[in-house]
């Protein structure tokens, strides 16, 4: 009795595990909710222990063996393919992904480099898009000519006559401003002459989106050249959709009335695929604060 047990162990013990595994791993996929593939594999494995059990027993001829052993053969080919398919698509989703979203954060940067320039010079956030792109393009951003530098020593009391017009101690070395003065006055030293510290108003799309270390730095991380007319559209979306801009003129922060802007909007992937579109947004309409959603991270 012991030896028919061993025999029959030996016999069906490989193909009832097969048969157990395709149970398990049918029920997994049911109720986990798992791709085409995990299910083809897990009916594979059963039948293939329900064929192993027949075989087995001897109520499974040779020939159908070789028949069911050609289709799994065919079926284990197109699951390779399409576990491929699918591994491939979802590298590609999660490099698109990376992508759109460092454009956008980008994007977003950007827009915001622009609102800071125009609330500078007006007071207020630009409302449109027009109005943003109007003023990238001819808007201008002060530049500091710095030439020369303050000498690492205390103002003589002649200098300080002519400065301050009193006699007041010469207790510190001279500081920029008093460099800047004497450098335009008729004692100018030595030293000073030359001396240069005047603000210039210089194109803000020249200066900060058209220098040779901005354009590098996107085409490097993929993002191609940089056209202020593209910065309302969400990247990914064919122009199809774009950012929401909202701004207010007047928040009121203490005793003070500040202006406030807030850009939005979902790009067309999310962190986990098959998951809701990921939102990208910086500022508020409730503080002057124009920090994004991806730096508080």
């Amino acid at each position: 009795m012991f030896g028919n047990f061993s025999i029959a162990l030996k016999k069906y013990s490989v193909p009832v595990l097969f048969f157990i595994l395709g149970i398990l791993l049918f029920y997994a996929g049911i109720s986990g909710e798992q791709n085409m593939t995990f299910m083809i594999s897990a009916v594979m494995m059963f039948v293939a222990g329900v064929m192993s059990i027949l075989y087995s027993s001897g109520s499974f001829k040779s020939v159908l063996l070789y028949i069911f052993g050609g289709v799994s053969g065919i079926a284990a080919i197109v699951t390779f393919v399409l576990s491929y398919k699918s591994v491939k698509d979802t590298a590609t989703y999660n490099n698109n992904y990376q992508l759109c979203r460092g454009k956008a954060i980008r994007n977003l940067e950007d827009i915001r480099t622009i609102q800071k320039a125009f609330a500078e010079k007006n007071g207020h956030y630009a409302k449109t898009w027009e109005e943003l792109v109007a003023f990238a393009n001819v808007g201008t951003v002060p530049f500091i000519i710095s030439e020369g530098v303050v000498p690492g020593r205390k103002i003589s009391e002649a200098e300080r006559n002519f400065i301050y017009k009193d006699n007041r101690p010469i207790d510190i070395n001279m500081t920029e401003k008093e460099a800047y003065l004497l450098s335009k006055s008729s004692i100018c030293p030595e030293e000073l002459k030359g001396f240069k510290r005047d603000t210039i108003q210089v194109s803000l799309l020249d200066t900060k989106f058209k220098n040779k270390s901005y354009m590098d730095s996107r085409m490097k991380a993929g993002f191609g050249k940089f056209y202020v007319d593209s910065l309302q559209y969400i990247p990914f979306t064919n122009a199809k959709r774009q950012w929401k801009l909202e701004t207010s003129d007047s928040v009121k922060i203490g005793e003070d009335y500040l202006p406030a802007m807030k850009v939005s909007g979902k790009i067309p992937f999310a962190k986990i695929q098959g998951t809701e579109d990921e939102e990208l947004f910086m500022g508020t309409l409730t503080a002057p604060d124009v920090v994004g959603n991806w730096e508080d991270k």
